[in-house]
């Protein structure tokens, strides 16, 4: 999928340049997340919130309608978990049509993910739909099924079907225009125009949630800009009953029944450190990384974060990140902070939720000339670009210094600090 306006049908793409410049009058800043995206990306989309009974069904009505390609797209694309973020089919919405654009309301830096919340009394979503609307053009802001604040599209019909096209047409459609089922999944990584670099790079990730991860694709790394969240996980004073002497809130780390952030014993309590561990009386918390040769209930079989700096990348789908080797836990990266011009080597170390991008460690987090508390450290701006690199890491945690002497020259090969600075437009 792409971000590109240019991937729009032309009268199409005059009509939200437009809209896009009215709403930045107004100070509202709308930036384009998705315009066209491949029936492949459609499928995936469509695929990962239903049952393999409703996929299945789903085959079958389209091999019966004569849409033999979609369904093969279908099929191909194979399994996937997530939210729910569409209702329609491959073909049957009209990013594939290059008829649709997805915006995200972006507020000092950040993005803002609510069309309730005003800032200076007005909320983007709302002005943004309105103004569309205005155009003669169609938005989701308005719906009732299903609403989806940031989606405008050219026509008024809700897809392709909709409209009057039968299955049979939609497919014949979709494979003049994206080819082979198997070239459908290769255009779903497409450049992306608002990358300030004229590197070898590409857009390998597009979250629901509006955050992207981009490829660089002659040495391989997963690059992206976020603000940053601060994680204790690890560190020996991390959580404790008390949450006011931990470094902590303890409902960070989870619940009764499920602490996913400390070590529990058989009866799925939180063991507490005794006297010859670092911090007696708190409790053992762990990251996904771990220093093998200590047993479980150890604090020193997980990655401090007071001391190490490290990153977390969110569930699962960091496995999607590149496409050129997996990235692994323990693999190395780089992170640069746009605001202080501070510079980290770092490992990843620990997952986070699938949903959010852009956390570290207390120590990752000082390193960049931040505030290192988890309780009020961190920015809320999109100020930090990381760098992580597949294959880099030793499949463990490292010391520091372990860290900078395994990533310098993985770093530098790849173009170093000018290279890292060159993706602040992504």
């Amino acid at each position: 999928m792409t971000v590109k306006l240019s991937d729009l049908v032309p009268e199409f793409r005059s009509k939200v340049e437009a809209l896009l410049a009215k709403c930045a009058a107004s100070d509202v800043r709308m930036v384009p997340t998705f315009t066209l995206r491949t029936p492949a990306e459609q499928a995936i989309f469509w695929r990962q919130s239903r049952s393999i009974v409703e996929i299945n069904q789903a085959i079958e009505m389209l091999r019966s309608q004569g849409a033999a390609y979609l369904a093969d797209v279908l099929e191909g694309v194979g399994a996937h978990n997530g939210p729910h973020v569409t209702n329609a089919l491959p073909g049957n919405s009209w990013h594939q049509w290059a008829e649709a654009v997805d915006c995200m309301w972006e507020v000092g830096g950040k993005f803002v993910d609510s069309d309730t919340k005003k800032v200076n009394g007005v909320n983007g979503y709302r002005f943004y739909a309105q103004t569309a609307k205005s155009m003669d053009l169609d938005s989701g802001f308005f719906w009732t099924s299903f609403k989806d604040s940031g989606h405008v599209q050219m026509r008024s019909d809700a897809n392709p079907k909709a409209s009057g096209y039968s299955w049979r047409q939609i497919d014949g459609a979709m494979r003049a225009r994206f080819g082979s089922p198997a070239m459908t999944l290769a255009q779903s990584f497409s450049p992306d125009v608002a990358m300030a670099t004229s590197e070898p790079v590409r857009l390998s990730y597009a979250a629901p949630e509006g955050w992207r991860v981009y490829e660089t694709t002659d040495k391989a790394a997963a690059v992206f800009r976020s603000s940053f969240a601060i994680d204790a996980d690890g560190a020996p004073k991390a959580y404790h009953k008390d949450s006011s002497i931990a470094l902590d809130f303890l409902a960070n780390a989870g619940r009764p029944g499920n602490w996913w952030a400390l070590v529990v014993n058989q009866n799925g309590e939180p063991v507490v450190q005794g006297d010859g561990d670092p911090a007696p009386g708190f409790y053992i918390s762990k990251t996904s990384l771990e220093n093998p040769g200590f047993e479980a209930a150890d604090p020193r079989r997980y990655v401090d974060a007071a001391t190490i700096p490290y990153v977390v990348l969110p569930g699962v789908r960091y496995q999607q990140f590149t496409q050129d080797g997996n990235i692994r836990l323990g693999d190395l990266g780089a992170a640069y902070n746009i605001a202080t011009g501070k510079l980290s080597f770092t490992i990843f170390a620990d997952t986070g939720p699938r949903t959010k991008l852009g956390e570290g460690s207390i120590a990752l987090a000082q390193n960049l000339g931040l505030e290192g508390s988890p309780k009020a450290g961190g920015t809320d701006h999109r100020n930090i670009i990381f760098a992580v690199f597949p294959g880099s890491g030793a499949g463990r945690g490292l010391s520091t210094s372990e860290i900078e002497t395994r990533i310098q020259p993985i770093f530098d090969n790849w173009g170093g600090l000018a290279r890292l600075k060159s993706y602040q437009g992504v």
